[in-house]
């Protein structure tokens, strides 16, 4: 089986599907990520095979992440949000047509709902499809789509390239977008409640997370580590800051309160890129799935992949939600009861940081909390299920699949019909076999 992933954001938003991708490579798939060209050495140091789409967006996501933070009041506008989203806008259309060209042949397309190109490739060439959230959607059927604002800027973003193509306009693009296949949620119900009324088609896996088994630290980080006590980790990951120095004397200032060793990971902002007191390591790019197990907490963002990493650790946490779904993730953690209270970024300090770590760690009940949620955590499988479903569907559908002339008008480069058929009748005997023996 051919499968192709694609999405859209930062490294939480990816690592699901290189993880998804892992596990169908295992099964006999041929997996291949259709992602920014920015990920390009990340997937393949995985073996993986890569396809970059589009241009490179790391910028212009680092400037609509700034705008959400530094404006509140953007998301009540929809020309301001519209403005946010041209180069997405610009871009659409070559990222649209470089997925298609990556997509011929290929017997399923898996897409997180925040790369809308996947959706207009199914809707012109029937190419099974499969729809993963891992963000927070909320709803019933895809999440609500945003504000009004959010949700007009979406749809002025996408309907245009979709008129275009010849296609019907989506009224609520981000929820109109889902596959009418198959919907996974990469969330565990330990976590969140699965809502009620899901269609069918709709599930919960649980997530999907990235072994990272053959990481070596570097010998600082290995040093610091054994030299002590479990650091608190702290990780804004992909938010940036127009002031990087003032957000490290915060931490700084918060460690020293809390009475704690720390490792403050840089991040997109670069920070913490000074000299630092014996009691505080900076560290680069360190997999959560490897430093957070081994950490007296974890202060961050609440971005959904590093929440479901502290999750799965077992270590209390203190989450700074930024924008986004931040708020809702540092909502449930603390309902949960392994987290303290929400702290938003404008009430941020090192004071306020060092009082809820010193009440965090001096709480038996939080620690346990967390400790019994990660061991629930790690005994789910995420990405087995998820593979289970997807191989079902293309069993289900795949032979059924009209033909997929229309991704490519080169008689040269068309997959033998024949040819093409044979080789699906061979994949579902290998999936009913694999099935047998999960």
């Amino acid at each position: 089986m051919k499968a192709i992933l694609t999405n859209f954001g930062s490294t939480g938003d990816i690592q699901p599907f290189v993880a998804l991708a892992l596990e169908l490579r295992r099964h006999g798939h041929h997996p291949v990520l259709a992602l920014s060209p920015a990920f390009a050495d990340h997937v393949r140091r995985q073996g993986l095979d890569f396809a970059p789409i589009g241009p490179d967006l790391r910028t212009v996501q680092d400037s609509i992440n700034h705008s959400m933070i530094s404006s509140p009041s953007v998301t009540g506008s929809a020309s301001r949000l519209l403005g946010l989203f041209g180069p997405l806008a610009e871009a659409l259309p070559r990222m649209f047509e470089e997925l298609r060209e990556v997509s011929r042949g290929a017997d399923v397309l898996i897409s997180g709902r925040m790369q809308p190109a996947a959706r207009m490739v199914h809707d012109l060439t029937q190419v099974p499809f499969v729809s993963i959230h891992v963000e927070h959607s909320g709803g019933t059927e895809g999440g609500s789509g945003g504000s009004p604002a959010f949700q007009e800027a979406v749809r002025a973003t996408i309907n245009p390239l979709r008129a275009r193509l010849g296609l019907p306009p989506f009224p609520n693009p981000l929820v109109d977008g889902n596959s009418p296949q198959l919907v996974l949620y990469a969330n565990s119900r330990h976590v969140r409640q699965v809502p009620a009324g899901l269609p069918s088609h709709f599930h919960f896996t649980g997530y999907f997370f990235l072994e990272d088994e053959a990481f070596t630290p570097e010998p600082a980080l290995a040093d610091f580590l054994a030299a002590g006590e479990p650091p608190v980790v702290m990780t804004f990951g992909s938010m940036p800051y127009e002031d990087p120095e003032a957000m490290t004397d915060i931490f700084l200032g918060a460690a020293e309160r809390a009475g704690r060793r720390a490792i403050i990971q840089q991040g997109w902002a670069s920070l913490a890129r000074r000299t630092l007191p014996p009691t505080v390591l900076t560290a680069g790019v360190v997999p959560h799935s490897w430093l957070f197990p081994r950490a007296a907490a974890v202060v961050h963002h609440g971005g959904a992949g590093t929440t479901a990493s502290a999750f799965r650790a077992g270590v209390p946490q203190v989450l700074v939600p930024h924008a986004y779904d931040q708020f809702v993730w540092a909502d449930i953690a603390h309902q949960l009861g392994c987290a303290a209270p929400p702290l938003p970024l404008p009430q941020l300090s090192a004071q306020s940081l060092g009082e809820a770590l010193r009440a965090l760690l001096a709480s038996p009940r939080a620690r346990e909390t967390a400790t019994t949620l990660g061991e629930r955590i790690r005994a789910e499988q995420g990405v087995l299920k998820a593979r289970q479903l997807i191989e079902a569907l293309v069993e289900r559908v795949g032979l059924s699949s009209p033909a997929r002339a229309d991704l490519s008008t080169d008689d040269d480069s068309a997959e033998d019909a024949s040819g093409q058929a044979l080789r699906r009748k061979n994949l579902l005997q290998r999936q009913r076999a694999r099935r047998q023996d999960d």
